[in-house]
């Protein structure tokens, strides 16, 4: 059931898109959507957000936020992290309020740990938490069992079944109508890379889990013979930067070119890899910080060519708390993700196409 008032705060307006683009294993969209596949899975929507709430005062808009996306029946709902400001002290008390926040949701919610939750823990404003020890409360808080959160549970898989990455409980993994969902733990400010010398160790280990457990994934769907698969993770890891074009990091690049370490390079390499040997569609949505919302195709081949069938798609930044994404999965048909901004307004402007 509806917890009360929610009908009532969603009705005051939900917009009308305000971008649309589909996301394809084809370079171009068309402009309407294909007949499904006879015998092809349902389709379904799923809801994305972040980066709320960050402050005391965001908490009653958030809630309105997540009761406006109930109504709209989504399969489930993706919280890519940041649930707290980056100035706010990461305190159990913090963190538990928020988490039963987001479990107040009737829709299964899939959350993904941001910097602002454990990697910043450790700035004087933050309350010089040790980010490591607050990572591990959060998994304790957050991922008890294979259950998401919200008040109508989904069991996923956590990469935490494999003995060897006991503690990543965080990356989870589901299948959905045919699509392959898998999360990862990449937070922002430089994926929690730390510049002094020896201090790289949860870094260094968290980048074997993610590798291992994004390869798993992608061997899934090969083997299955699925037709897409969503990768989603708080970081915007920076597919501006020129990355597609450098050589193989070596240990005197910050001596001789004074160049900062890419604590995200060999995530975009590895994507790059895996996409070439995957024949479905693979959409990506990660967070942001300030930036603006964004469809684009961010693999780029050493040339600068983009992969035609990987989308990204940056969800807005903070503050935003009257928005969220929405993606339609239709299975057996062509394009197989479309995907829209949806906005809180009772004097909705008209719909923005993307280019």
């Amino acid at each position: 059931m509806v917890r009360p008032g929610a009908v009532f705060r969603a009705l005051r307006g939900i917009a009308v898109m305000l971008a649309m683009l589909a996301a394809t294993a084809a370079p171009a969209a068309a402009k309407g959507r294909a007949t499904a596949t006879p015998g092809a899975p349902a389709g379904f929507t799923f809801a994305v957000i972040g980066n709320v709430p960050e402050r005391p005062e965001d908490v009653a808009p958030a809630r309105a936020l997540l009761d406006a996306i109930d109504t709209e029946r989504p399969a489930f709902v993706v919280h890519l992290g940041n649930l707290k400001g980056r100035d706010e002290s990461c305190t159990d008390s913090l963190l538990e309020e928020r988490h039963d926040l987001l479990d107040g949701m009737i829709a299964p919610l899939i959350y993904i740990p941001g910097d602002h939750d454990w990697s910043d823990c450790g700035r004087p404003a933050a309350g010089r938490f040790d980010p490591v020890e607050r990572l591990l409360r959060l998994r304790d808080l957050f991922y008890p069992d294979d259950n998401t959160l919200g008040q109508r549970t989904m069991t996923v898989m956590r990469q935490s079944d494999q003995a060897k990455f006991r503690s990543y409980r965080e990356n989870a993994r589901w299948e959905t109508g045919g699509v392959l969902f898998v999360t990862l733990n990449v937070p922002g400010d430089n994926n929690n890379y730390k510049t002094a010398g020896g201090r790289n160790g949860e870094y260094e280990d968290r980048l074997e889990a993610n590798r291992q457990w994004l390869a798993r994934t992608f061997a899934i769907a090969r083997q299955r013979k699925l037709q897409g698969m969503v990768i989603m993770m708080q970081a915007d890891p920076l597919f501006e930067d020129g990355w597609e074009r450098r050589r193989a990091p070596n240990l005197l690049d910050g001596l001789l070119r004074r160049r900062p370490h890419d604590g995200y390079l060999a995530l975009k390499r590895q994507l790059r890899t895996l996409a070439r040997g995957y024949d479905g569609a693979v959409l990506l949505i990660h967070g942001a910080t300030s930036q603006s919302f964004l469809l684009d195709r961010p693999l780029k081949d050493e040339d600068g060519r983009p992969d035609p069938h990987v989308m990204r798609a940056r969800t807005f930044g903070s503050p935003t708390l009257d928005q969220w994404l929405e993606v339609s999965v239709t299975p057996g048909t062509a394009p197989l993700f479309h995907i829209r901004a949806r906005r809180l307004a009772s004097d909705a402007a008209p719909s923005t196409p993307v280019q």
